[in-house]
């Protein structure tokens, strides 16, 4: 089955510290892009998604890693403002890649984690034609290194982000993507989609541990026992990775000073913050689609304001408030300079939608707010600062 195939990988979001990234990129490129380089020639996009305000130097070093395997051509960066928008982002990045009528072939893929082209050729034999919902497949077994000590062993993880992947329509898969991972399986049966077990032969995924992330390093690494058996170039050749290269990574990684809270979880409440206003940003969002909808109707009223835009100083005299709204509703003017607003005009949108309220103004700085109503009905509020001079 042929179908484009989209890689999202998040890199460092809400991270600035220059050693940080340094040690990290160490990793990313001799594990990550190699084992992304060494897929060979197909139809794959790379979409990585970045802070937006990551250093320009950060970013030189990043676009540096992709330059040197060879990898420019097949990647896409997407900026992100923070964490709140990460979901927004990863849809975005995977819809950008088809055409809404057709299915994409998406998966994560952490970027400190290796894949083989055998893992996509594998899952893209089990999807089935003419499934409604998303599809996920998923190969339990696969390698899981213990970095610091150079190890590697038998890792069983259904349900793991690099060993995951999914088809279907890009809004589908983007939407069960970003559901919980450990239940990837159940919910795109749920939802009308398909799960697939890929069982292979060879080991078609790397999950890496090391110390730099939220879970405790020492716990992860008890779970496999003695099983464990040091790492050879064997292990890693299918992945396109060099043994050597892969250790002077981690040594670096290592070399970092030891601290706590390596990850973007420092900024927690921030972020829960972020998380908030963009909620509200998506309502607001919301209502913009509604009146944008229906441009030639009637179903959601509007008003904007022509003159003078917000925020701009006048001089001291006459102002005349300029705009267009839905026709009938009635535009209020409230002005508040060091008291409460007080209403100081109003008028009615005409059939061409024009308004327009006079007023007079000493110099000083006024709170404006310019309201509209539908018969007793509150429609919009629009709020501004104006300076008089």
């Amino acid at each position: 089955m042929h179908s484009r195939t989209v890689l999202v990988t998040r890199m460092g979001v809400g991270i600035f510290d220059p050693v940080w990234w340094r040690t990290r990129l160490g990793l990313f490129s001799s594990i990550t892009a190699a084992s992304v380089a060494a897929m060979g020639e197909r139809d794959l996009v790379w979409a990585v998604l970045l802070d937006s305000d990551l250093p320009p130097s950060i970013l030189g070093d990043v676009h540096d890693v992709f330059d040197a395997h060879g990898l420019t051509d097949t990647v896409r960066f997407h900026f992100v403002p923070d964490h709140s928008r990460l979901g927004d982002t990863v849809r975005a990045a995977i819809r950008a890649e088809t055409h809404p009528k057709r299915p994409i072939h998406a998966q994560m893929l952490d970027d400190d984690d290796a894949i083989s082209a055998r893992l996509h050729d594998s899952h893209l034999e089990a999807f089935e034609p003419g499934v409604n919902g998303a599809q996920v497949a998923t190969t339990p077994r696969g390698v899981g290194i213990d970095a610091p000590r150079g190890n590697r062993g038998e890792l069983v993880y259904p349900s793991h982000v690099p060993n995951s992947t999914f088809y279907g329509s890009a809004a589908d898969v983007g939407d069960l993507m970003l559901s919980s991972h450990r239940k990837w399986l159940t919910t795109a049966v749920q939802r009308g989609g398909s799960a697939h077990k890929v069982e292979t032969e060879t080991d078609d995924w790397l999950y890496l541990y090391h110390r730099q992330g939220d879970g405790d390093y020492e716990s992860r690494i008890a779970q496999f026992g003695d099983s464990m058996r040091p790492l050879t170039q064997d292990d890693l050749s299918p992945f396109g990775i060099d043994l050597e290269a892969f250790r002077a990574g981690v040594v670096e990684h290592e070399s970092t000073p030891e601290t706590m809270g390596l990850t973007w979880r420092r900024t927690q409440p921030q972020q829960y913050a972020l998380l908030d206003l963009h909620r509200r940003t998506r309502a607001l969002k919301q209502k913009c689609i509604r009146i944008n909808s229906d441009i030639f109707g009637a179903s959601e009223p509007f008003f904007y304001l022509r003159s003078p835009l917000p925020g701009k100083s006048r001089k001291a005299g006459a102002t005349e408030f300029i705009g267009v709204g839905t026709p009938g509703s009635r535009i209020e003017l409230w002005l508040k300079g060091k008291n409460e607003f007080k209403s100081m005009g109003t008028t009615e949108c005409g059939e061409d939608g024009s308004w327009s309220i006079r007023q007079n103004f000493r110099a000083a700085k006024w709170s404006v707010e310019l309201r509209q109503f539908v018969g007793q009905t509150a429609a919009n509020t629009l709020p501004f600062k104006l300076n008089i001079v």
